[in-house]
């Protein structure tokens, strides 16, 4: 992360910026061109309006000529009719951009996430950037969401000072009638006074609102950190998940005392950083961007009245001369404010676009994957070994193996003796560090990236579904073969509970945007999530612990049906409950990140070894702990012995 309260040269802000404005610009064409002429458009409007009105009060107050009223009035008429219809055009055109706009800021940053090399997707120092990005966006908007609003202003602010600037030329070089006791004002050592104390209060806003903004940006961490706590714990009580434990425990009384008394006082509470500062140097600051405005009005209005007091000039030119530059001061010292928002914000762009800049490291591969009829794969893993990033412990050595597409293949071991890791490797969510993982006798890694992954379905622990209608989340599409949806849910033990729906593959699942959708329990989920695999037809299927939430009974049925589901296809199954192991051809058990032993069932339990411990230990607990029936199904089900 940048050290935010570290100034960024004027350079490096300006090319950050541009990068910015260049990407954003890239995802929604035209977006910034239409603030451009927007802002130009309202900018001209507006100083025809006060030179209008200016001319209209000069009469008023002079000659009060009928036809000069009624031309004025008429142009002041038909100018606001037409821009009124181009402003009107100009405004939905540049809506329909802004709504575009703001879904694009969190795009970029998500499309940059789904597309990077697993291994920094689980890096936790990659999470922790894209956390604190988020987190700035919520504390100030700082990042993207700043691009577009400095922008916007200091286009307008811009053009207005350009304005106000050509408006108010005439202020400079009136001349007050000789003989006037203001005749003073003609002589440029006075015009140079009058120059400088408008320079001098000019720049006490301009100053006051850096210091303030420059602080604000250093307050980001304590920010950050407030937003966390307010994100976590303001959400607690409407998570079903945890409302449970939440209202067991009253841990509503513990979730305020933590929030509240934090060591250094809530961030966001009164006796917090945030407070404190804006009840000291804040305030002080928030007081001198109103004081300089304020004096600088004073200044000008003074100048003005002086002058026209002379005799330069009459009533219509001191509006339109009080107006023109009441806004170019305004505008002026806005654009500085800008300016070094621009410069600020710049840290945080950084930020960004290191995330955004994180290098695929993963070769994609070239080759195309052989798309066979007869799905006749075979996988070899040669001498594997596996380390997660920023690990120096090995969750995988030594690992050799080989098995061919249509084998039924179990994978068992304890927590953390490297299972799921052998499924990541395989599916090349991550490249080991020793050896090679074959397909083919070819190296996976030389395979085009995208082509290899499409021959995986797999159903992982933590699988996700999505809140769209049921037939979609099988499909992973919007677009759903409706028959082979229905088989794919049928096959996976859904087919009773879909029955019993009105609106079949139309029912939403949850009630985010359909108060009738379903609420459906973990193991309803679960055999959705192995129908979702059905549908990809892959000739590799892996269940990665996809029965935790079923009951054993329903988990051996879905086992047994799916051993004739899968057909020719290779189905990999790991999980803690052994009763799968009954329907694998091989199983291979894992200890201490390698395989340990390799066969069948009846040949491991013949060879006595960690497989044998396993399954004796958790026959043991159901012939212990559970009922006449549950022993009954053990020994039925899944050969217990004894």
């Amino acid at each position: 992360m940048t050290d935010k309260s570290e100034k960024m040269s004027w350079r490096e802000a300006f090319q950050i910026n541009i990068r910015a404005i260049r990407l954003l610009n890239s995802k929604n064409k035209l977006m910034f061109p239409y603030v451009i002429v927007k802002a130009l458009f309202a900018t001209v409007f507006s100083y025809t309006s006060l030179f209008v009105t200016a001319r209209l009060i000069g009469e008023l107050a002079g000659e009060r000529r009928a036809e000069k009223l009624l031309f004025w009035a008429a142009f002041q008429l038909i100018s606001a009719a037409v821009f009124a219809v181009i402003n009107s055009v100009m405004q939905h055109a540049y809506e329909v951009r802004s709504v575009n706009f703001w879904s694009t800021l969190q795009r970029v940053e998500d499309e940059k996430f789904l597309s990077m090399d697993y291994s920094d997707v689980e890096d936790q120092r990659v999470r922790d950037l894209r956390d604190q990005i988020n987190q700035n966006r919520d504390w100030n908007g700082w990042g993207f969401s700043k691009i577009s609003w400095n922008f916007e202003d200091l286009v307008s602010n811009g053009f207005s000072v350009f304005g106000a600037a050509a408006m108010s030329a005439g202020l400079i070089f009136s001349k007050v009638p000789a003989g006037s006791p203001y005749a003073f004002l003609n002589n440029p050592p006075a015009f140079l006074g009058f120059l400088t104390l408008i320079i001098l209060c000019a720049g006490i806003s301009p100053l006051a609102e850096r210091k303030w903004t420059e602080d604000n940006a250093a307050l980001s961490d304590k920010a950050r950190f407030g937003n966390r706590l307010f994100s976590h714990f303001g959400g607690l009580n409407g998570d079903p998940d945890s409302m449970v434990d939440y209202r067991m425990y009253e841990q509503n009384e513990g979730f305020v005392k933590y929030y509240s008394w934090l060591p250094g006082g809530n961030p966001w509470g009164s006796g917090g950083p945030v407070h404190q500062y804006n009840k000291g140097i804040g305030g002080l600051m928030r007081i001198g961007v109103a004081f300089g405005e304020k004096l600088l009005m004073c200044v000008i209005y003074l100048f003005v009245c002086l002058k026209a007091l002379g005799g330069a000039f009459g009533l219509g030119e001191v509006t339109q001369y009080v107006g023109a530059v009441t806004r170019f001061i305004g505008a002026f010292t806005q654009s500085l404010t800008l300016l070094n928002n621009f410069r600020v914000n710049a840290k945080f762009l950084k930020d960004i676009f290191t995330f955004l800049d994180i290098p695929n490291k993963m070769y994609q591969g070239t080759l195309t994957t052989e798309k066979r009829r007869d799905r006749k794969y075979n996988v070899e893993f040669k001498d594997v070994g596996f380390k997660y990033p920023n690990s120096d412990r090995w969750a995988l050595r030594h690992v050799s193996v080989k098995f061919e597409v249509g084998t039924k293949l179990a994978v068992v071991g304890e927590n953390g003796s490297g299972k799921s890791t052998f499924i990541k490797l395989l599916c090349r969510l991550y490249d080991p560090q020793e050896g090679e993982i074959l397909l083919n006798g070819v190296d996976i890694k030389k395979y085009r990236y995208d082509e290899y992954m499409q021959i995986f379905s797999v159903v992982f622990q933590d699988f996700w579904l999505m809140s769209h209608k049921l037939g979609q989340n099988v499909a992973g599409s919007c677009d759903v073969d409706e028959a082979r949806a229905v088989k794919c849910l049928e096959d996976a033990g859904f087919g009773d509970r879909l029955k019993e729906l009105p609106d079949g593959l139309e029912t939403w699942l949850g009630k985010d945007f359909d108060e009738d959708g379903i609420v459906t329990s973990g193991g309803e989920r679960q055999k959705i999530a192995i129908a979702r695999a059905l549908y990809k037809d892959a000739p590799f299927i892996v269940l990665d612990e996809p029965t935790a939430s079923l009951d054993p009974i329903a988990e051996a049925e879905i086992y047994k049906n799916f051993d004739e589901i899968a057909g020719d296809r290779t189905a990999i199954y790991i999980s803690h409950r052994l009763s799968s192991c009954r329907f694998c051809r091989e199983i291979l058990v894992f200890a201490d990140g390698g395989i340990v032993e390799h066969g069948t069932h009846d040949g491991l339990l013949e060879a006595g070894g960690k497989y044998k411990e396993l399954w004796e230990a958790q026959a043991k607990y159901y012939e212990k702990k559970g009922t006449a029936a549950e022993a009954e199904w053990m020994k039925r089900t899944i050969g217990a012995q004894g």
